[in-house]
């Protein structure tokens, strides 16, 4: 029996002879594996990316926001019968909330719903009025000045803090001075305090990002416009009240965090029975079904990259059965001189995997690089982990065995007298 050393030597040796012949064997392999690498790269990328988004909403948190009900009509006040619209979340519904067990606090948000213009300009930015612990519950920190202070609310100040994209949009790049500036909203002025920023990539129904947002004191929305938007709805005005359009539940123990949602939305469900005015998200459930659909997404993506490994190994068992033809004399040689079947076995077996490996670790390469330029070209996040690598690597050395497998048993078959007659 031959030394495992000399086997290796003879099978690299052998590889090596036909350099060429080689490298097309492993393409299959190189692209096999490069494309499983790019597939898992991409996958876990989105997935990430998808779980920050609703990680910064707040795992515990229970988010009930306010939308506009299909037909929204009640009437107040002397004279305006059915010009004022009232809807969605309210004090009663505050109270109630604060109330609930397991409820640590409630942060409320109100969007006032008044135009903001950059010029003559409509834009997207929203003019509400927040509570104090907004900035810690939205992932908010801030990038310049300060946040609100007790004595801005206690004192309804006419101040507010602005959101990185409304620092973009309202004011030239590069400018100074904006802390401390002042900021006309209709007939309203508010001195900038601060400007916020979320890098976390925190979204809400209905008001977008807090970058988005231009932050009142709470107490200085309520007495500025409590609750009152008007809108131009062709050649007559309509007034909309909306007390708060969302609230941000903490809850004190996250593994009861289910009790708690049912219990808010059970009570949500009969005092607003009238209407459909109300929404509510659990960031918790949407993590978990969120992390199911891209678990399901990276198998399915795999499986398909993973065919192309397949393909790979039938192309490599092809073309080393071709080589077994090709060399029945060499093998008839060494079989007539004393090796025997297990030499010859354990040859072919060395140089498909040598192969297999040698075209897996390209096509890591090939997958890592196929990953980095989708982000650089397309700023779609990848993230590959050293796990999918080392995986990938084992797949592909596992492919030269199975498909090694058959070639090299069929080249210890060869019997030396028929194949030395028949050269």
């Amino acid at each position: 029996m031959m030394r495992v050393s000399d086997t290796v030597g003879l099978a690299l040796h052998n590889l090596f002879l036909h350099k060429v012949r080689s490298v097309l064997t492993s393409l299959g392999v190189i692209f096999g594996v490069g494309s499983v690498i790019a597939m898992l790269a991409i996958s876990e990328g989105a997935k990430r990316a998808a779980l920050e988004q609703i990680e910064a909403m707040g795992i515990d948190k229970i988010i009930v926001f306010t939308q506009q009900p299909a037909a929204a009509s009640s009437s107040e006040g002397s004279g305006r019968a059915g010009m004022v619209r009232q809807y969605g979340l309210n004090g009663v519904d505050l109270a109630h909330l604060r109330a609930l067990d397991n409820v640590k606090h409630v942060t409320t948000v109100t969007n006032t719903r008044k135009p903001i213009l950059r010029g003559l300009q409509p834009t997207e930015l929203n003019l509400v009025g927040a509570d104090p612990g907004f900035l810690e519950d939205s992932g908010s920190t801030i990038a310049e000045g300060r946040w609100f202070s007790s004595l801005d609310m206690r004192n309804n100040a006419y101040v507010c803090v602005i959101g990185s994209d409304v620092k973009r949009t309202l004011f030239t790049l590069g400018q100074r001075g904006i802390v401390g500036s002042s900021l006309r909203i209709e007939n309203n002025y508010y001195r900038i305090i601060g400007i916020l920023d979320n890098s976390r990539g925190t979204q809400y129904p209905g008001l977008s990002s807090p970058n988005t947002m231009i932050l009142l004191p709470s107490s200085t929305a309520k007495v500025a416009y409590d609750g009152y938007s008007f809108a131009r709805e062709g050649s007559s005005y309509k007034i909309t009240k909306v007390r708060y359009d969302l609230m941000l539940v903490t809850v004190e123990h996250l593994e009861f965090i289910d009790n708690t949602s049912r219990r808010l939305r059970n009570y949500m469900e009969k005092a607003h029975r009238a209407q459909r005015d109300w929404g509510m998200t659990v960031p918790q459930d949407l993590l978990k079904q969120r992390e199911a659909t891209q678990n399901i997404f990276t198998i399915v993506m795999s499986s398909i990259a993973g065919i192309s490994l397949i393909v790979g190994g039938i192309g490599i068992m092809n073309i080393m059965l071709a080589s077994v033809y090709e060399r029945r004399k060499e093998i008839g040689t060494r079989l007539a001189l004393g090796a025997q079947k297990s030499d010859i076995l354990r040859q072919f077996l060395v140089e498909t995997v040598f192969l297999t490996t040698l075209g897996g670790v390209l096509g890591i390469g090939l997958g890592i690089g196929i990953a980095k330029t989708i982000t650089l070209y397309s700023k779609m996040p990848t993230q590959y982990s050293l796990w999918s690598i080392l995986l990938s690597l084992g797949i592909a050395s596992l492919v030269g065995v199975v498909f090694g497998t058959y070639p090299a048993w069929k080249a210890a078959q060869q019997n030396p007298i028929t194949v030395l007659r028949a050269e």
